[in-house]
C-alpha cells in the first residue's frame, strides 16, 4: 500500500519540474532511404519565418528552414531532400490536447539557377 503511494507522489512531482511545453514539433522522415530524395525547381519565398518554394507547376511546398534556405529567399533554385511529417502540438497550457500534422520538405542541398525568379 506505501509503494502505490511513493510512486504516484514522485510521479507527481517529476510532473511538476517539467518546463511547461507550448508550441512544438517533430519531423519524422517518411522513409530512411537516401533514394526517396527528390530534386524540386522554383522560387522560395519568406513569410514570418516560414519559407516555400513554389514550383514550375504553381504548387507550393513548406521548407524546413536552414541556412541553406534563408540565403536563397527571392532566388530561382533547384532543392533536393525529401518529403518529411511534422506533428506541432497546439495544446494550451491545461487544455485539450490539439495536435497538428503538416508535410514540410526537407532540405539536403540547393543550387541556385537564377538571381531572381521568374
Amino acid at each position: 500500500m506505501r509503494n502505490p503511494v511513493l510512486l504516484a507522489l514522485l510521479l507527481l512531482i517529476a510532473g511538476m519540474c517539467l518546463p511547461a511545453q507550448s508550441a512544438k514539433s517533430s519531423a519524422v522522415p517518411t522513409s530512411d532511404k537516401n533514394s526517396d530524395l527528390t530534386t524540386l525547381t522554383g522560387c522560395i519565398q519568406s513569410s514570418s519565418a516560414r519559407y516555400t518554394l513554389t514550383d514550375e507547376n504553381g504548387d507550393t511546398h513548406e521548407l524546413s528552414s536552414g541556412r541553406k534556405v534563408r540565403d536563397n529567399v527571392g532566388k530561382q533554385v533547384e532543392i533536393t531532400g525529401k518529403e518529411v511529417t511534422r506533428t506541432v502540438d497546439m495544446t494550451p497550457p491545461g487544455g485539450a490536447s490539439s495536435v497538428v500534422v503538416q508535410s514540410v520538405f526537407e532540405v539536403k542541398t540547393v543550387k541556385r539557377i537564377a538571381d531572381e525568379c521568374k
